[in-house]
């Protein structure tokens, strides 16, 4: 969902294949690469012992996914990536790094449940090559009806915002399932930030089947210092202060997303029924302006009848759409 790194196992992904459909794969892991053949995991120091855990960024070691307290942000210079609470204390340091881990196979408990395609299965993508960066994208969705089986299956909804070395994400999530932010057998919403081989989250928050959600990321804040320029980023769900996280990272934040994407699924079963709608997508740039439309790229899943595809490519009102 993952770092430049990751590039190479794109690559290597594509000679296997025989294509490489979208830059995603170049940002997330596991997205063309079905789980039971490979998987990539974050971090050059993973130890034996660390449970992978499966984050919207994909499966990550546990020891690199970090909780951030409500009113705390997180900081990205160069050299490292810091947690920084509200009083100005740095409680979390970590040093910053592009470089992914080895390829792995998976536990092989996992490999029954995999039986629909993992990662990414249905997703829009757009680069904005504009001198102005992008300063809000938004998107609004209602909270799909509850699957009708439940196989410990873990399902990512958001729009997200990714910078152009493709070392990061930024997402408002909707979730179903248990992610490593909490959760379980009901639906529940919180802010995600992949930079370099850590991912950083928010509190979630429960919302039930039918609740309306808008999904919102903004650039609040453009600095330079010491000839570094840092871009600063919310994640956030208008209506709910506790989902949101606060970045700055001396990436500027230029490929947009939306996106579906599964884990341990089964069957089609495990996923709602009928279709969700993307609805309101709006990206404004720097300068408050926007583009008549958005020429996005829609992929979807078509093996197992999962599919993305363009309502509207409006740049103010977009509309795409969900199908399971």
């Amino acid at each position: 969902m993952s770092v430049k790194g990751f590039i190479k196992f794109a690559l290597l992904a594509a000679h296997i294949l025989g294509a490489l459909a979208s830059p995603i794969e170049n940002v997330r892991l596991i997205t063309c690469i079905p789980a039971h053949l490979l998987i990539i995991v974050f971090g050059t120091e993973q130890r034996a012992d660390d449970e992978l855990v499966q984050t919207p960024a994909g499966l990550v070691p546990k020891s690199n996914v970090h909780a951030v307290p409500e009113g705390a942000r997180v900081h990205q210079s160069p050299s490292e990536v810091q947690i920084i609470a509200s009083n100005g204390t740095v409680i979390h340091s970590r040093p910053f790094t592009k470089s992914a881990g080895p390829l792995k196979k998976p536990p092989s408990s996992n490999l029954a449940r995999r039986t629909l395609q993992s990662g990414y299965v249905a997703y829009a993508y757009w680069e904005n090559t504009g001198s102005q960066p992008i300063a809000f994208f938004g998107t609004n969705w209602n909270v799909p009806p509850t699957p009708s089986s439940w196989d410990g299956q873990l399902l990512y909804w958001f729009n997200g915002l990714v910078p152009g070395d493709f070392n990061g994400i930024l997402q408002p999530v909707l979730q179903y399932g248990t992610s490593p932010a909490g959760g379980g057998q009901y639906y529940a919403i919180a802010s995600w930030w992949l930079i370099g081989n850590n991912v950083y989250h928010s509190s979630i928050q429960q919302v039930s089947p039918g609740t309306a959600l808008e999904g919102h990321m903004a650039l609040t804040g453009i600095s330079t210092s010491g000839g570094v320029t840092t871009y600063s980023y919310s994640s956030y769900f208008p209506g709910y202060s506790t989902p949101s996280i606060s970045a700055s990272t001396t990436g500027v934040l230029n490929w947009a997303y939306e996106a579906l994407e599964i884990y341990t699924t089964a069957s089609t079963s495990d996923l709602p029924s009928g279709s969700t709608d993307l609805t309101a997508v709006d990206i404004k740039f720097n300068d408050n302006s926007h583009l008549s439309t958005i020429p996005w790229t829609a992929i979807s899943d078509t093996t197992d009848g999962i599919s993305m595809s363009v309502i509207s490519n409006s740049g103010t009102n977009g509309h795409l759409r969900i199908t399971y």
